[in-house]
């Protein structure tokens, strides 16, 4: 049966100055290398780095699933020359003109897909058995996700369609872009498949009820800032907030 291995962990770390974006890059490894997102240009190195730890290169992934265009989740495409690549066809139109105000929707993202091996996506699409994409948008217009059938049970890389564990009790993600609606209707199937989740910025967990179980142990970030020594005018504020605040594109407040 295909396993589900973390390549690099997802979490929400963000400054008054930018957003870090850091996705959860997940492989599964079943009769082929499947990836599911590559994150962006900051994680390149640490991605092929967590390739080369279980023995395997970027040549190696035949695979990479597309969960959506945001540019913390797909810039990396240029890494995988022999990949074929899924991507939602709703995912791709919207890309070439995204709603005004939408800043994670980079308008090269289609520009970057040129010249790679490029396959619509859709509900039920069997990449191999036990591994299908199911449709999840709402965050954004085309977001797909992926069920496994693994060993300890059904489990979803959910990405941003369901971001972090407290989306089981909020009952959406906590930032929409295409609609406030599907974005809820896209959780609750989730919920009714699976109860182990790979969320898109938080570790792994399972659901009991109401209540999140994380597995897979703990992740941890290292924040580092090059100052001259004894400059007063420089500061550094550090805080871990637990719940994010909901944001909804204007536009999707209302579909």
């Amino acid at each position: 049966m295909p396993t589900i291995d973390v390549l690099l962990a997802g979490m929400t770390v963000n400054t008054d100055q930018t957003r870090l974006g850091l996705a959860t890059i997940a492989l599964i490894r079943g009769r082929a290398n499947i990836l599911v997102d590559v994150g962006h240009y900051g994680r390149r190195a640490l991605l092929e780095e967590a390739l080369a730890q279980r023995n395997l290169s970027p040549d190696d992934i035949p695979y990479v699933v597309i969960t959506h265009s945001h540019w913390d989740h797909a810039q990396n495409v240029d890494v995988f020359p022999n990949a074929t690549f899924l991507i939602h066809p709703k995912e791709l139109e919207y890309a070439r003109a995204p709603r005004k105000g939408d800043w994670a929707t980079p308008s090269y993202f289609n520009a970057t897909l040129q010249g790679l091996r490029v396959k619509e996506a859709v509900e039920g699409t069997e990449i191999e058995p036990g591994v299908k994409i199911i449709e999840t948008p709402g965050h954004t217009r085309g977001h797909i996700s992926v069920v496994v059938d693994t060993p300890q049970g059904a489990a979803i890389v959910a990405a941003d369609a369901f971001p972090d564990a407290h989306t089981v009790s909020r009952g959406q993600p906590y930032l929409i872009f295409w609609s406030d609606r599907e974005a809820k209707a896209s959780v609750r199937k989730m919920l009714g498949l699976a109860n182990i989740i790979y969320p898109g910025h938080d570790r792994p967990f399972r659901i009991a009820g109401q209540a999140t179980h994380y597995f897979g142990g703990a992740t941890s970030i290292r924040v580092s800032a090059a100052f001259e020594r004894g400059d007063s005018g420089v500061g550094v504020t550090i805080s871990v907030e637990g719940v994010h605040q909901p944001w909804s594109h204007p536009e999707a407040r209302d579909s």
